[in-house]
């Protein structure tokens, strides 16, 4: 490990483990290893960048491991947790593109926030930056937000009330509180509990679906999850998504939150999302013919197309898996 981290900082070292991922990630990631108090260990799983990721973060004052092939988010994430003899109390994933505010004391109060209540398996600082006031806490997928997002309802009322109860819009952000699913891009669990589930499940790869589903899996453990509005880290956000075509990204999202759902919700439940999703993906592809959207037609054509295909059972194809089916 590069000795520009200096010195432990009181309090710190040895007791959070921070774990960062990247993935030609090379435009954010040294601010966010720099953004963790010196002495803090921060492990950095490259998955395979070629635009000197790894470098950058070896720069910075990380330990890397350097990976031949992508193998997704949460399966690096579950080898970075490995590191560092599996002694710390509690690990920090954050993603490459957020970057931790407040530094030592920001650390120490998110792990006393972890340490205070038996019942808690993780905590989440706020996110700040732009739209993740609306990006990182949310409720677990029902009918009802699958209906909303089919219909283009939260397209054409963003303020609507479904939306906002399941953004937790309507909640006081100053104080903390109990939140179903906090985005992973910032979330310290316990190790114990971490360990205890088996991490990341692997199947949800390259990305996406998989911190919802540890959340889940947190929650039916008997332990909550706690917003700590206290402590904030800076979040890019969208940038796996912005460097994918639509037509990979869409169908890998549908195929992972199909996969989510088919462990958390009844197989009613499920074939009724099958058939909102359906509904929604022959929705767009039909105001293509009027809108263009916010992709190209083209491109959007054949992200729409690939989900109908998912969705018939003829299997998930993309670009960066071949045919997957679920």
């Amino acid at each position: 490990m590069n000795d520009a981290r200096g010195a432990p900082e009181p309090g710190t070292a040895g007791e959070v483990l921070v774990v960062i991922v990247a993935w030609n990630s090379g435009e954010f990631i040294g601010q966010a290893v720099r953004s963790i108090p010196m002495g803090t260990p921060v492990i950095v799983v490259d998955n395979a960048s070629t635009d000197g990721s790894a470098a950058i973060a070896e720069e910075a004052g990380a330990r890397v491991i350097r990976l031949a092939a992508n193998i997704g988010f949460g399966p690096a994430c579950n080898r970075g947790a490995l590191e560092e003899g599996g002694t710390s109390r509690a690990i920090l994933f954050l993603n490459p593109d957020a970057a931790l505010c407040g530094g030592a004391p920001a650390l120490e109060r998110l792990g006393a926030a972890l340490d205070g209540e038996a019942r808690l398996g993780a905590v989440a600082p706020a996110l700040v930056g732009r739209g993740q006031d609306r990006f990182q806490l949310r409720r677990f997928p029902t009918l009802g937000s699958l209906l909303r997002e089919a219909s283009l309802f939260n397209r054409i009322a963003p303020d609507n009330r479904g939306l906002r109860r399941e953004r937790y819009l309507d909640a006081d952000r100053t104080v903390p509180f109990e939140v179903e699913q906090p985005a992973a891009a910032a979330l310290l669990v316990k190790r114990s509990v971490f360990e205890a589930l088996g991490g990341f499940d692997p199947s949800f790869t390259p990305a996406w679906f998989e911190d919802v589903d540890l959340c889940a899996r947190i929650w039916k453990s008997g332990r909550t999850i706690r917003y700590l509005p206290s402590v904030e880290a800076t979040h890019v956000g969208g940038t796996t998504m912005e460097a994918l075509p639509y037509r990979d990204f869409l169908p890998l999202y549908t195929r992972n939150l199909f996969r989510y759902l088919a462990r958390h919700v009844s197989p009613k439940e499920r074939a009724l999302a099958r058939l909102l999703i359906g509904a929604g993906a022959l929705l767009r592809l039909s105001l293509l013919a009027v809108t263009k959207g916010s992709h190209g037609r083209g491109d959007a054509a054949r992200a729409y197309l690939r989900v109908l295909r998912g969705v018939l059972g003829l299997g998930w194809r993309t670009a960066l898996d071949g045919t997957a089916r679920t």
